[in-house]
């Protein structure tokens, strides 16, 4: 008869095994299983659309919270939160409004406008760079041909039997994500109003599951941690892309600089990658300002681009933030270069928060396992 120790030798053996033929079956049936996957986040889709409108609607939900609490009618001080959830509601059906009636048609008018100038402006790039000498490294490396052959290669692609199936099909799914984005505003501002039960629940929750002290502290704090960098990074993140988008596109259209909107848009959306997001935005607005309007125009935009960047990296954004995501910036472009590779533009979004949770539980990890070490070498 096997002893108790020889039977538990077998048993890491035995787990082994199973957790090998699950991951074998796993990568057997990859796609069905990244199907599956994708139709989880898209059905859940209106949950993570809530969550992320709530921390970026909290900050003024707060605010106006706070006034309605100083009111001297008992009923609007009693009910601050209520009141203030029923404005945030009414800003934005109204925001959604202007945005659907005013801003989206324009930025649907300028990138119909730019894709429908993009061969002119190609025509003239190709005849600037055929007069530099034959010796210029455009010439010697053969860019001209290649960039032109991507390009009409890219345009034949678009015409094929199956582009009305994928413009219909990418109707269907705008529709589809229309819809998410409204059900997650509501869920939104029921998550700003029930705020205080959704905290309680989960730490109920938490006490619940997990009996040990030391893991339900660890677990809260882990918890407290990652609702620290979701707030620091969508909320305050969202109010200094705002004004990105507000500044930027006051400067372009000082300057007179074709499609201003799209363009300040374009810098409102990249402000959420730290560190990149910036310098990328400067760089295609000044590109494409460069083929639109010529080199005095570029230059003439770049120099307050550059100021407005540094004035906001410097002084606006740490006093809305008013702590730092205290990540390496090696590790911010890591992170935006795999989220973007396997997430697209949503990746590259969600990777730096994501990254420093990661970062936090390693950190965390790592000295606890230098501190049992030292307990174990005290021995």
């Amino acid at each position: 008869m096997k002893t108790r120790f020889e039977r538990a030798k077998w048993l890491p053996i035995f787990v082994l095994a199973v957790v090998l033929m699950i991951i074998y079956n796993t990568l057997g049936n990859f796609s069905r299983v990244a199907q599956e996957i994708t139709r989880f986040f898209w059905v859940i889709s209106p949950l993570f659309y809530g969550v992320l409108f709530s921390y970026f609607l909290f900050i003024p939900h707060q605010l106006i919270e706070k006034l309605f609490g100083k009111v001297r009618v008992d009923l609007i001080s009693r009910k601050a939160r209520l009141f203030s959830t029923l404005v945030v509601f009414v800003l934005l059906i109204l925001l959604v409004a202007v945005m659907i009636s005013v801003i989206l048609p324009i930025l649907f008018t300028s990138i119909v406008e730019l894709a429908n100038s993009l061969p002119g402006y190609l025509k003239l790039i190709i005849d600037f760079v055929d007069e530099l000498p034959d010796d210029s490294i455009f010439h010697t490396l053969n860019i001209v041909d290649t960039v032109t052959e991507s390009v009409v290669n890219f345009a034949n692609s678009l015409i094929t039997a199956q582009l009305v199936e994928q413009l219909a099909r990418g109707v269907i799914n705008f529709a589809g994500e229309i819809f998410s984005v409204i059900l997650g505003m509501v869920i939104s501002l029921y998550m700003l109003l029930e705020r205080d039960r959704i905290a309680i629940f989960f730490k109920r929750l938490n006490n619940a599951i997990f009996k040990n002290g030391k893991t339900r502290d660890r677990l809260q704090r882990y918890a407290q941690h990652i609702n620290k960098v979701l707030f620091t990074f969508i909320a305050s993140k969202g109010v200094d892309s705002m004004i990105n988008f507000i500044t930027v596109t006051s400067i372009l259209l000082i300057f007179n600089v074709p499609y201003a909107l799209l363009l300040g848009m374009i810098a409102g959306v990249f402000n959420f990658i730290p560190y990149l997001g910036s310098l990328i935005a400067v760089v295609l607005i000044s590109l494409i300002t460069l083929i639109t309007g010529g080199f005095g125009k570029a230059i003439q935009v770049l120099i307050p681009l550059l100021i407005f960047q540094q004035l906001d990296g410097n002084f606006i954004e740490p006093r809305i933030m008013k702590t730092s995501l205290k990540i390496s910036p090696i590790l911010v472009i890591i992170a935006v270069v795999v989220g973007g590779a396997y997430f697209g533009i949503v990746g590259m979004f969600l990777a730096v928060p994501l990254a420093v949770i990661v970062k936090q539980l390693l950190a965390d990890f790592i000295d606890n396992t230098e501190q049992l070490d030292q307990v174990e070498h005290r021995r």
